[in-house]
């Protein structure tokens, strides 16, 4: 039925995008998912590229909240198996990393389990707009970078993604790790607060 469904939404183009890249996200198991239709809606109409990643990025937006809720409501217990102390820190690291986390998870190549990173989004209570935003971004950038190769090089946009994607993913998460570094050199050489920047000696 599922497969039945799949061909009946890519017959639909940009609609059936919408739908099978919210489907995809939301973890209803289609065959091929939503980036072999993009590529292939691109190579029919090149003008529509970038319509077409922004559509497929919508969906795909929507479906990570389907997911970020189930994990609000009743995630904790894929946790539970932690302890408490563990669970803290992996709160505060979402907490002050979460957008740049979400993001590398949407841009990288499967197997990455994106899945599993938006739910443990929602089960640490990261911020839903922060959520969405990192998932637009990340999203957008990866969906219209396949509708571009699709929509320029046509057949041989598979194999160069094939050839190329994994490299430029690993440059971008890369970008992120960096990000995330700095960050966290600079907390470190922040003052305690309430304490005085240059503390006064003794007479």
């Amino acid at each position: 039925m599922l497969t039945s469904l799949n061909r009946y939404l890519i017959v639909m183009g940009i609609p059936g995008l919408l739908a099978i890249s919210f489907l995809d996200s939301a973890a209803v198991p289609l065959a091929g998912g939503p980036d072999a239709v993009i590529m292939l809606l691109s190579w029919k109409d090149p003008r529509l590229a970038y319509l077409i990643g922004l559509v497929a990025t919508v969906g795909s937006t929507l479906g990570c909240l389907v997911l970020y809720g189930i994990g609000r409501k009743g995630g904790e217990k894929a946790l539970s198996r932690f302890s408490p102390e563990r669970i803290a820190r992996i709160e505060e690291r979402m907490r002050r990393h979460s957008v740049w986390v979400i993001f590398g998870s949407v841009i990288a190549p499967p197997p990455f389990p994106t899945k599993l990173v938006i739910i443990a989004a929602g089960v640490l209570r990261t911020g839903r707009w922060r959520m969405s935003g990192a998932v637009f971004a990340g999203r957008l950038v990866r969906y219209t970078f396949l509708a571009y190769l699709a929509a320029n090089f046509g057949d041989r946009a598979a194999e160069l993604i094939k050839e190329q994607y994994p490299a430029v993913s690993m440059v971008l998460i890369g970008c992120v790790v960096l990000v995330i570094v700095i960050r966290l050199l600079r907390n470190r050489r922040r003052p305690a607060p309430g304490l005085p920047l240059f503390p006064s000696s003794r007479q």
